[in-house]
């Protein structure tokens, strides 16, 4: 093997390594962008239920409320 294939050789081993590197870290940053992702959708599965839970309870008070303002009139 000849000085520059040697030189070669060494210089595709160094990207090489480098690209595995880059590689292993892209795929960590993918998993845990996928695992935010799918704790970020529970939550806002969870926070929309609360707010469908809230609005029939805000329209119930309302309609308690209408309901008692029309008891009031004279």
């Amino acid at each position: 093997m000849t000085e520059l294939e040697r030189q070669l050789l060494k210089a595709l081993e160094s990207l090489e390594g480098g690209y595995r590197a880059q590689h292993a870290a892209w795929e960590s940053a993918y998993s845990d962008l996928r695992q935010m992702f799918e704790a970020t959708s529970t939550e806002n599965r969870a926070l929309r239920e609360s707010v469908g839970s809230l609005s029939k309870q805000v329209l119930h008070l309302s309609g308690q409320v209408e309901t008692l303002s029309q008891k009031l009139k004279p």
